[in-house]
């Protein structure tokens, strides 16, 4: 009796890791993906510490001197109220079952209330036994910090981080694959805090579900109160708070009435009130008039900082006189805290160039002596809360030259006006970032959102003098840019003009969001070819940010224009129409909509041939096109179920890379690595063909050249190591089909090490190479099994399908893309599981796999063409593990079904006999034995005849068959045996005896 047929599907194939998807030439390319990388010693970007308990209430005295203390959410003065629809929804979504990891973003505008909220959630779960910690960015290099003690028990750990938005995307995504947050096996919960939501949060989302199969919602908080009713109420309980932190007696705190106009859309922010409260008992301790709006609340209570300062220093304890106290007040609210030395010193110099090192280090001192700094190793403790200090930032600044300030109030310095420029723009500085830039600009962008002046005098005259600023800001602040009234295209184009062609991680949401504004140029004039360009490049920008069916329709758009604009006359804009098409294909490829992918592939070759002429056109320069066109369409005829089709194209366009990579006669910098990518897709569909020679002959020569191209000595690691991980998995399968057994093993585990390396998720990139570790993985499994580890093989197969679990998670995966894969790594899992004698276990995988494969081989929702060999293979598995397991009816019931599909694949007419009518034999073979078992023994020996028949018809063409041949035969002669036909049965041994299966491992189809 065989063995299981593999899981990967017909034939007995291994998980296939295939070459690249080639595209034609185009207006814009879908390129590589630039990536910052970390050494494995290298401290993280960001700290992972225990949430601390809330601190002491502050002391009355300390209100008294400077009263803006108590709007920190971090004393919580104001006891917490409301939200209880919000907490219960927080509270849900971290107990939700079955769910080793969750993200959920709280957003909202500043002032909003979600650290008062994330704090109060945070009390809750900690006295829930939830274990709390906190992330924290370090991109200023504070040094280690200890790592937080791992949870013991309880039910979970809730991970907070603030300001999520100002992270670069990079160190968010290393920080939630942390290692830490994988010990143990008690679920994790992250909750991310922000302002906006956006572009930099659905990029981080759909990774979220693609790479950690972890949900990803989020939460937007609305105000707290919407009337004014509602308003007046949160206002009383502010006031007879601080009121009582204050000293003010109950009876006079009772006359301070709310401010007028609390029904206006200023006062939504529940800060906003708590501000006005606090200026409201302040004046009244001081016999003063409340102020009457948010705008002069704010800069009251800023005044009682000034004077703060100033009394200081009047007394002796400052040196720092309070002009310059505000200068360096100004510098830690766009800074942020940073180390002490140098890059606190540094940041305080270029604000007061004019300042000696002592003068320097005395205001650090004497700013340090009135914001106590959070950790005991930074200084520029920034003004809170945050909306505070950029209506200190916006009160500071003078207007433009000749305009009135928009609060009469405010208290500008000429100096206020210069900082920005003096802390991002020296001449020394080249365009290297300093450890603050991405703070300064993003506080400035918010700070421009709610006071137009800084946005019209600061940030756009910068921008337009210094553009390459912006792209250090990160994506999320490039997003919230384009979001500023008043923002003229000129400011724009001058920021996208620094955009990087390739892909870049941490802005590729922010330019989306830039491609997306700067679409505007449609409006601006009727040129189609305008249109055109500017749709090929706001679908390059939003598929790079994972924004894949927005990127699609603007695909499309393009390929549209393109058209009608070469048939309106224009025919030298037929290569534009030629890469758009391609670039569509891709997209649709991507999405596993394989039929239309195929369409808008051959159009894209159509063009080409004719931009190819030789009696109109130029081939020389079109070749590389046509070639990539041709591997395209050869990809996509596969997946339709046309491998007859896709193996003729795939051969004509290794050929034609084949002339173009010559030595001699082409172009080999240019051409090897397309070379390579076609014969490994060639390999695959030779193999799926049975001709495994041949198949093996041009993986062979794929793997020289990449070997060549990734040589650390004379090629380029970082560019080709990728391309090398995935030839030599394919080596090792068509090896493996070759019965080089021990080669195949070899190959297999050094693609298995060069996909560990390419995934690690602190020196590589898990996003892009996770799905070829898990395949890799997945052949492994097979290769060891083969040469008797199977320790090793089962080790291998079962953390394959926990990657591609996660990868094919219908919640928060991409099951298009991966559920075909994930249902191979089970059906390989189950065939490791069963000859370890863990049956039960293998019934229940395949049956798994078998529920994928049905769905995806359904003929009105799936594909039955490029599914249907995947199904009937999880079929005749399960026909196995059913009759092993004493369930033969059962067994009997899906080996009909098996054998029903076979039998239309191994059809000559419309099926591939070469490929699957081995494949049948063996499902026949299955179904005698079954039979046998029933005592059903005429239709054991009908099926072991058909069986013996097909093999020997291939076994010249497929030596390996042999094993198979003689395992037929074997169980043809006990049937003849048990049906009293022991003359028949002699001669089928005597047979086996003078062709005996050579000694040694046999590789088994």
């Amino acid at each position: 009796m065989t063995g299981p047929v593999d899981g990967s599907g017909a034939a007995g194939r291994g998980t296939e890791v295939s070459g690249n998807t080639f595209n034609g030439p185009a207006a814009f390319q879908i390129g590589g993906e630039q990536h910052v990388h970390f050494t494995s010693d290298s401290q993280p970007p960001y700290r992972i510490e225990e949430l601390p308990a809330a601190p002491t209430v502050i002391p009355g005295w300390a209100a008294a001197a400077q009263p803006s203390r108590l709007l920190r959410a971090w004393y919580g003065v104001v006891p917490f109220t409301g939200r209880e629809g919000d907490l219960d929804a927080l509270t849900r979504w971290r107990d939700a079952p079955a769910a080793p990891l969750a993200v959920r973003l709280l957003h909202g505008p500043g002032g909003q209330g979600k650290t008062r909220l994330a704090t109060r959630f945070a009390e809750l779960s900690h006295a829930a036994g939830w274990t709390m910690w906190q992330g924290v960015s370090d991109q200023a290099e504070y040094g280690p910090s200890p790592v937080p003690v791992a949870p013991d028990g309880g039910p979970g750990t809730l991970l907070v981080v603030d300001y999520a938005e100002r992270w670069p995307v990079l160190d968010l995504r290393r920080l939630l694959r942390d290692p830490l947050l994988r010990r143990g096996t008690a679920p994790v919960r992250v909750l991310l805090l922000a302002r906006p939501s956006g572009y930099w949060w659905d990029g981080l989302a759909t990774w979220c579900g693609d790479q950690l199969g972890a949900l990803a919602e989020a939460h937007p908080l609305p105000p707290l109160a919407a009337s004014a009713s509602a308003r007046t109420e949160l206002f009383v309980r502010a006031r007879d708070s601080f009121a009582g932190h204050l000293g003010l007696p109950p009876d006079r705190a009772d006359r301070i009435a709310p401010p007028p106009g609390l029904e206006q859309d200023e006062y939504a922010q529940v800060l906003t009130l708590h501000i006005a409260a606090l200026a409201a008992v302040d004046s009244a301790l001081r016999d003063a008039v409340a102020p009457d709006s948010p705008a002069r609340a704010t800069a009251y209570l800023l005044s009682r900082e000034r004077q703060h300062w100033g009394e200081l220093h009047r007394r002796g304890v400052l040196t720092t006189e309070a002009r310059t106290m505000g200068q360096a007040v100004l510098t830690a609210t766009f800074t942020g805290p940073l180390p002490r030395g140098p890059h606190g010193r540094d940041a305080l110099r270029r604000a007061r160039p004019a300042d000696a090192a002592a003068a320097t280090e005395t205001l650090l001192n004497d700013h340090q002596f009135c914001y106590p700094p959070a950790r005991s190793d930074t200084v520029l403790e920034p003004l809170h809360p945050d909306r505070l200090g950029e209506d200190f930032i916006a009160l500071s600044t003078p207007a433009a030259e000749g305009a009135a300030h928009p609060a009469p109030e405010a208290v500008s310095d000429d100096a206020a006006g210069h900082l920005v420029q003096r802390l991002l723009v020296a001449a020394d500085d080249g365009d290297l970032p300093l450890p603050w830039t991405r703070n300064v600009l993003a506080v400035l962008i918010e700070t421009a959102q709610r006071w137009p002046h800084i946005a019209t005098g600061q940030l756009f005259p910068l921008l337009r003098q210094h553009p390459h600023l912006a792209l250090q800001a990160g994506g999320s602040a490039l997003a919230a840019l384009v979001t500023l009234e008043g923002l003229e295209l000129d400011v724009l184009e001058a920021v996208e003009a620094h955009f990087p062609e390739e892909r870049h991680t941490d802005l590729d949401t922010g330019m989306a969001a830039v491609a997306v504004a700067l679409s505007v140029r449609l409006l601006t004039t009727p040129d189609p070819v305008v249109h055109a360009n500017t749709y090929d490049r706001l679908a390059l920008r939003l598929h790079r940010a994972g924004m894949r069916e927005p990127a699609l329709v603007a695909a499309r758009n393009a390929g549209a224009l393109w058209r009608s604009v070469v048939e309106d006359g224009t025919p030298l804009l037929e290569p534009n129409l030629a890469g758009s098409l391609a670039n569509v294909s891709a997209y649709l490829g991507e999405a596993g909509r394989w039929e239309e992918a195929l369409a808008a592939a051959a159009e894209a070759l159509d063009v080409y041939r004719r931009l190819a002429d030789p009696d109109t056109g130029d081939p020389a320069a079109y070749r590389p096109a046509i070639a990539s066109a041709l591997a395209n369409i050869g990809t996509f005829l596969v997946e339709v179920g046309r491998p007859g089709e896709a193996l003729e194209t795939l051969s004509e366009a290794v050929e034609i890379f084949r002339q173009l990579a010559d030595p001699y006669a082409g172009d080999p910098v240019a051409h090897e690595s397309d070379y390579a990518s076609a014969l490994s897709n060639l390999g695959l569909q030779l193999s799926a063909a049975g001709r495994k020679e041949e198949a093996l002959a041009a993986e062979r020569t794929a793997t020289a050249i990449r070997l060549r191209l990734a040589s650390p000595g004379t090629g380029s690691p970082a560019t080709h190591d990728p391309d090398l991980a995935i030839s030599l998995v394919n080596l090792g399968t068509r090896l493996w089909e070759a019965g080089q057994l021990a080669a195949a093993l070899h190959s297999t585990t050094r693609a298995v090490d060069l996909f560990r390396r390419l995934a690690d998720p602190d020196t590589g990139n898990p996003a892009a190479f996770e799905p070829g570790l898990a395949g890799s993985l997945a052949n492994l499994g097979l290769h060891s099994s083969a040469v008797g580890q199977r320790v090793a093989a089962l080790a291998a197969a079962s953390e394959a399908v926990e990657i591609f679990r996660q990868l094919a998670d219908p919640d928060a995966g991409d099951p298009v893309a991966h559920e075909p894969d994930f249902a191979g790594a089970l059906s390989a899992l189950a065939n490791q599981l069963w000859p370890a004698g863990r049956r039960e276990e293998a019934l229940d995988v395949e049956n798994e796999a078998l529920r994928i494969r049905l769905r995806l081989a359904d003929p009105g929702t799936g594909n039955p063409a490029a599914h249907e060999p995947g199904l009937a293979s999880s079929l005749s598995n399960l026909g196995i593990y059913l009759s092993g397991t004493g369930r033969l009816r059962e067994a009997v019931w899906v080996l009909i079904r098996a054998e029903q599909i076979h039998r239309r694949l191994a059809d000559p007419k419309s099926g591939n006999p070469t490929v699957y009518e081995p494949v049948l034999a063996n499902t026949l073979s299955i179904a005698a034995v079954v039979s046998a078992q029933l005592g059903s023994l005429d239709n054991a020996l009908e099926a072991t005849g058909e069986a013996v028949a097909v093999y020997r018809r291939h076994i010249q063409e497929n030596p390996a068959l042999f094993p198979q041949l003689h395992g037929a035969l074997s169980l043809q002669a006990d049937v003849l045996d048990a049906l009293d036909r022991p003359d028949d049965a002699a001669t089928v041994r005597d047979w086996l005896a003078r062709h005996p299966v050579p000694e040694g491992p046999v590789h088994q189809l």
